[in-house]
């Protein structure tokens, strides 16, 4: 999620220095978001900002009738205003570090000063904002219908919390684009190619945006990409996913791969699918052996039982038997939704949000968010 900044000054020079060191950090402020000082009260309430960086003028007038707007501007959304002007003059640093200013700046050293106050405002806001929750979804067998409940669960997510984002690490298979119509430019392998120089704008860029609300980052296009992809960068593309999103969804595969098993261990959820038959409780089995042996806490781990309902299933008192765990949720077969909806390109929960499916995806993920949902 990208940050806006509305920056007000007179000096071209300034401005221009200003702007360089904003968007070399990743943050957003276009050149319509650049406005001379006089212009910045009728300007800046149409847009919603997160940070307001603004030049005194040379004028101790102007400065002050500037400063005595900035006092009565209201911070609805926690705006931060850096102000930049000399710090010779001890009674106009004191005076706007009295009022609306959060951080003044030394115009005679304004590279380093922003850098500095850019660390201080994100270190705050790290204090803050809480972390993206991380639910990585395990299939041990083929056919589970994993990647089909990953979409939807990152839907429902991205409707009720406003966003989203899905890393999908099946390298060789991964469907989630098709599954969501979307065809990404650039992938987990790319972004991987680019891990040292990998930083907030690089990955945001990486993903590509669904209309609901879910952000992608797609598997590699090609076998040969897959490679690329490593235990390091996936480390920071989640770390990057998680301090921009409120929840993060992982499809994994069930090679346990360093890179899958890293995901893994930094999730907070782990979604473990299955269908009641003979083969997936037995994969299931050998699988939480070794999410065991792996170090990771079992409590974290939620067993799903997926196209419930199906002809011969083995009794779900057998399953959580042979498992030594409670089943946690059921979600019942429909393949008649289900099927139109992936060969569509579309999630089931948007296409029939009335169907049994849907409904129980949405109870799902009431189930693990953790989070009161916004309803505005």
């Amino acid at each position: 999620m990208s940050t806006n900044v509305f920056l007000a000054t007179d000096d071209e020079t300034q401005g221009a220095l200003v702007r360089k060191v904003l968007l070399r950090e990743g943050l957003d402020c276009p050149v319509t978001s650049v406005v001379r000082v006089e212009l910045a009260p009728q300007l800046l309430p149409r847009s919603p900002v997160d940070l307001i960086v603004v030049g005194l003028p040379a004028n101790t007038e102007r400065s002050l009738k500037l400063l005595d707007w900035l006092e009565k501007l209201p911070r609805t959304n926690g705006e931060r205003v850096l102000a930049i002007g000399p710090a010779a003059d001890p009674k106009m640093v004191l005076r706007a570090l009295r009022g609306a200013v959060d951080d003044y700046l030394d115009q005679a050293d304004l590279e380093a000063e922003l850098m500095t106050a850019l660390g201080r405002w994100r270190a705050t806001l790290a204090r803050h904002q809480e972390a993206g929750k991380v639910i990585a979804v395990l299939a041990p067998s083929g056919g589970s219908g994993s990647s089909t409940l990953a979409v939807n669960l990152a839907t429902v997510l991205a409707k009720q919390h406003q966003s989203s984002v899905l890393l999908d690490l099946k390298l060789e298979t991964g469907d989630l684009a098709a599954l969501l119509d979307l065809k990404p430019t650039y992938t987990l392998a790319d972004l991987c190619h680019n891990v040292a120089r990998m930083d907030r704008t690089l990955f945001e860029r990486s993903l590509t945006r669904h209309e609901s609300g879910v952000h992608l980052l797609g598997a590699p296009r090609h076998y040969d990409d897959v490679a690329q992809v490593t235990a390091d960068g996936v480390h920071q593309a989640l770390a990057l996913a998680k301090s921009s999103f409120p929840y993060v969804l992982v499809d994994l595969d069930h090679s346990f791969r360093p890179e899958q098993v890293k995901i893994l261990r930094e999730s907070d959820v782990i979604l473990l699918v299955i269908r009641l038959d003979f083969a997936a409780l037995r994969n299931a089995h050998r699988a939480l052996e070794h999410i065991e042996r792996l170090g990771v806490d079992r409590d974290r781990v939620r067993l799903i039982v997926n196209r419930y309902g199906q002809p011969k299933e083995v009794p779900f008192s057998k399953a959580e038997e042979a498992l030594g765990m409670k089943i946690f949720h059921y979600v019942p077969d429909d393949p008649k939704s289900i099927n139109r909806a992936n060969n569509n390109g579309v999630p089931v929960v948007l296409e029939s949000p009335r169907a049994p499916v849907s409904r129980s995806v949405t109870k799902l993920a009431a189930g693990v968010n953790g989070r009161p949902v916004n309803n505005h």
